[in-house]
């Protein structure tokens, strides 16, 4: 009987200090229920609303002088500088009192999950209370997250406070396996909606422009272009045979030192089925050289130059080259830059004038030479070569021999272009196009004027840069070029 008096007087005295402790500094979660009691819900609640009240009736609790304080000792405890640093050391309480109960009164079950972006690897998460939120997901989880995205858990959500309400700052999304994706408010990160509305000839995208900032998260609307381009479809096919044509293609794209040439791959692919398919060449007659290094384009040209010399004058030849084109400074001459070859050094370069000799030195009906490439130092996508000092040079016209024919995309101190929208450049798309119109039976002055114009018009409407394709020839034919054809 005395052990249990004992033990009921010790709880009595417990009970006793808890309740004197309270009274003296306020407990924190009695407070805090009871701002949100008597005011509007946590959710709604402007942040200086509850952090005042919070601090009043904790500062109210602590500045009261004790029953057994002596007075000397309160007027320690409690003065100007103490009473300061309580409402700092109240406010922050208050601040993160309040964090747990908005965080305990959020709901999760009203998200909207959107498309997965693969190129920026994220989801765009929409809730109620937050707005838009990106995600980062792997893409070798992109389809396991969204088929249980119903499933998880939204945990240790943090929040900054903007405009008196909280933001959401971190939250981390966890799988039932465990896994944790994780959104943070100071991480930026993109989010790309593409808007695909897809058609046949071609598919294309036409999405408007349009970014919007929420929460450091980038929501993106970009015009993307799926498929390929109206002259890569129904390329005409004749049956004629064109069996003494022979084609070299240079088509460099990547390379090694330079920036790339956008779209040269495709230029000289689709230059290709033309010429199988709508020349009618044989493909045995057509050497396809992607990416060609210095090696690969020297063994091309003694190719086709022996192929010449082995027909006797009854070959016609075509030389199609898209890629870097570059100038020398010292004499104003043009080059074209193998993919492992330097803008610095000219001994890794094509001369043009070496180019030339060579498809002449052996006797040909015609030589026909389409260059898109620009050979004032500048590139496709506007910037300049590596050893280009951004200023543009003019070089000199080369002296041609023979049935020559050599249309360039540019006048000397241009650039040539892409056409981003037909994934081709601007001048072998016009090239082409017409080759698609006429079934390629057209006549080289029709040929030369169709793309000059629709080049010049297109380049200042799509690239907002004038670019001048030009036709030289040889002095031999400078009267009957005009009537020439590539069939």
């Amino acid at each position: 009987m005395k052990i249990l008096n004992f033990i009921i007087i010790c709880n009595l005295l417990i009970q006793t200090i808890v309740l004197a402790q309270n009274e003296f500094y306020g407990d924190s979660k009695s407070i805090s229920l009871a701002i949100v009691k008597d005011n509007i819900p946590i959710k709604r609640m402007p942040v200086n609303v509850y952090v005042k009240k919070y601090v009043e009736e904790k500062i109210a609790i602590w500045q009261q002088k004790g029953e057994f304080e002596k007075t000397i000792d309160y007027q320690k405890r409690v003065n100007e500088q103490t009473r300061k640093q309580q409402v700092q050391k109240f406010t922050n309480e208050s601040i993160v009192e309040m964090k747990k109960l908005y965080a305990a009164s959020l709901t999760w079950n009203d998200l909207s999950l959107s498309k997965y972006d693969a190129d920026n690897e994220t989801y765009l998460i929409n809730n109620s209370q937050f707005g838009d939120l990106a995600i980062p997901v792997p893409v070798a989880d992109a389809q396991n997250f969204k088929q249980n995205f119903s499933t998880m858990q939204f945990k240790n959500p943090d929040f900054y406070i903007n405009n008196n309400k909280f933001i959401l700052a971190k939250v981390n999304i966890v799988s039932v396996s465990g896994k944790i994706y994780k959104y943070d408010s100071k991480q930026a990160t993109t989010y790309s909606a593409n808007n695909i509305t897809y058609n046949f000839k071609p598919i294309e995208v036409d999405v408007k422009q349009d970014n919007v900032i929420q929460n450091n998260t980038i929501i993106e609307n970009k015009n993307t272009t799926v498929g390929i381009a109206d002259i890569d479809l129904n390329i005409p096919v004749n049956v004629q045979s064109n069996n003494k044509t022979f084609v070299v293609i240079i088509a460099n794209e990547n390379y090694q030192k330079e920036v790339k040439v956008q779209f040269a791959f495709n230029d000289g692919k689709i230059f290709k089925e033309y010429c199988e398919k709508t020349l009618g060449i044989p493909s045995k007659n057509i050497h396809f050289a992607a990416d060609a290094s210095f090696g690969n384009m020297k063994s091309e040209i003694k190719w086709i130059s022996d192929v010449a010399s082995a027909y006797n004058g009854q070959a016609k030849l075509i030389f199609y080259y898209a890629g870097h084109g570059m100038p020398n400074e010292a004499d104003k001459s043009a080059y074209l830059l193998p993919v492992d070859g330097f803008s610095s050094d000219f001994e890794t370069a094509i001369k043009l004038d070496d180019l030339y000799a060579r498809l002449n030195a052996n006797t040909s009906q015609s030589v026909t030479v389409f260059l898109d490439a620009c050979f004032s130092g500048s590139v496709r996508d506007n910037g300049m070569l590596a050893n280009a000092r951004g200023v543009k040079i003019k070089p000199k016209n080369d002296i041609m021999k023979g049935n020559m024919v050599v249309f360039c995309a540019a006048t000397g101190e241009e650039t040539a272009y892409p056409y981003k929208e037909k994934q081709h450049g601007l001048f072998t798309y016009f090239l082409l196009k017409k080759l698609q119109e006429t079934k390629g039976d057209v006549n080289y002055e029709n040929l030369s004027n169709y793309i000059t114009e629709n080049v010049k018009q297109q380049s200042v409407v799509v690239n907002q840069k004038s670019q001048t394709p030009q036709v030289n020839t040889s002095l031999d034919i400078q009267n009957t070029w005009k009537i020439m054809k590539m069939k």
